[in-house]
């Protein structure tokens, strides 16, 4: 009974790296945007703005303009927060400089299944439209009107910073607790595809919407891989910022060269994952030759 309760404990630290993540984007957003609007009204008054409604459309404007600050700032914070919290919380492990991590094989491995990855998960969501157009549709309109676009600050947080906390928050600590409930059991094999499955399913929750969380949990066990494959972070890093910079610049002009049908985007899809299982596979003889 007391190896029950313990193995629950760590199913409840699994999940709580998320939930402090969560109110962390909301507290750090809701923060930056009420003190540059705060700051923006101040301006306005001290040049002798004072029509209530120019005022209120002026702060609201500000809010919006601020979110991607608001961003950037969650993502350095949880780069701090999230690095103590893996390295006093989960063994203290020891960080190797990437150069002892990455060869040549391994930089190839990562870059495919990062390419890969963004190129299946960008099919998911373009087939879907298909299939639950409301859905991608609801999930469009909630991108556009939360801001998420190509500015630098978007663009440093999502493509730089980003990865580095979000694979220490997953791939580290919530990778770190699922191990531990699963620990004991007989087939080493399954023990991993069911931590490696807890954190890509606390990783998909962790983006608060179902489109994202669909992809992201697949995203998530291929992340998961990389780093149980390397025993190491920053191969799920470079994964990740490549994933992240891939869909920001390069998805939109390839789909543009291929047909718009379900058909097309289904085919993609497969391509896709099957480079990501053709990759994992070859690096995997590999390994064992060596």
């Amino acid at each position: 009974m007391k190896k029950f309760w313990k193995k629950v404990g760590f199913l409840g630290l699994t999940v709580l790296p998320v939930g402090v993540s969560l109110i962390g984007q909301f507290l750090a957003s809701l923060i930056v945007m009420l003190l540059y609007s705060m700051f923006v009204a101040f301006r306005a008054g001290m040049s002798g703005m004072r029509d209530p409604e120019q005022l209120q459309q002026l702060v609201s404007g500000a809010m919006m303009d601020s979110l991607p600050a608001g961003i950037l700032t969650y993502h350095l914070a949880a780069v701090v927060i999230f690095g103590i919290w893996y390295y006093f919380g989960c063994g203290r492990p020891k960080f190797q400089s990437p150069a002892r991590v990455f060869n040549l094989r391994n930089i190839l491995v990562t870059t495919i299944m990062g390419l890969a990855m963004c190129l299946a998960a960008n099919a998911m969501v373009l087939a879907a439209t298909y299939v639950v157009p409301g859905v991608i549709e609801a999930y469009m309109e909630m991108a556009e009107a939360a801001g998420l676009g190509t500015d630098a600050l978007t663009i440093i947080a999502s493509v730089l910073v980003g990865p580095v906390g979000e694979e220490i928050l997953c791939r580290g600590i919530t990778f770190h607790y699922a191990g531990k409930v699963v620990c004991g059991m007989r087939n080493q094999k399954a023990a991993f595809w069911i931590a490696n499955s807890l954190q890509a399913l606390m990783f998909g929750v962790m983006h608060a919407n179902l489109v994202q969380g669909t992809y992201a949990f697949f995203l998530g066990l291929c992340l998961g891989w990389l780093t149980h494959r390397y025993r190491s972070l920053y191969p799920a890093i470079l994964a990740h910022m490549i994933v992240n910079f891939a869909s920001t610049f390069l998805a939109d002009p390839f789909f543009s060269l291929i047909p718009e049908n379900f058909i097309m985007y289904l085919f993609v899809l497969f391509v896709g994952t099957v480079i990501i299982l053709a990759a994992v596979f070859w690096d995997r003889e590999k390994a064992l030759k060596q």
